[in-house]
């Protein structure tokens, strides 16, 4: 290293050394790999799990409760589980907006109603 050299150059200054033991070139293509070779992304799997509807809000706890099961057993791995975990998030948000937008328009049918009879007053 006295030479300037990045690790990886002087790993490959042992990897080219002819007067180097092959316990030195060993450990050198070692460290030397993961600068040259990147670690391969892990493959995913395909995943089945039978989940209750979650199109209402007692859908979506009983599939958490699903989740939550499935991964304490060991039918899942708590990665695969958190995944899931997310599109049933997704499908909450979209419950709980519908349950907004609709509580929404009646207090504004509401808000016009009590605006008429005002007015008629």
């Amino acid at each position: 290293m006295e030479d300037k050299q990045s690790p990886a150059e002087y790993m490959l200054s042992v990897l080219h050394n002819e007067n180097a033991s092959s316990d030195d070139k060993r450990w050198a293509a070692e460290k030397l790999a993961p600068y040259i070779h990147a670690k391969p992304a892990p493959a995913q799997r395909t995943v089945q799990i039978d989940l209750p509807a979650a199109d209402t809000a007692e859908g979506v706890k009983a599939a958490f409760a699903k989740l939550i099961a499935a991964t304490a057993a060991g039918e899942l791995a708590p990665s695969e589980a958190t995944a899931l975990a997310g599109l049933i998030e997704c499908q909450r948000k979209a419950i709980e907006m519908a349950d907004v937008l609709g509580r929404l328009e009646e207090l504004e049918e509401a808000q016009k109603g009590a605006s008429r009879v005002g007015r008629r007053a």
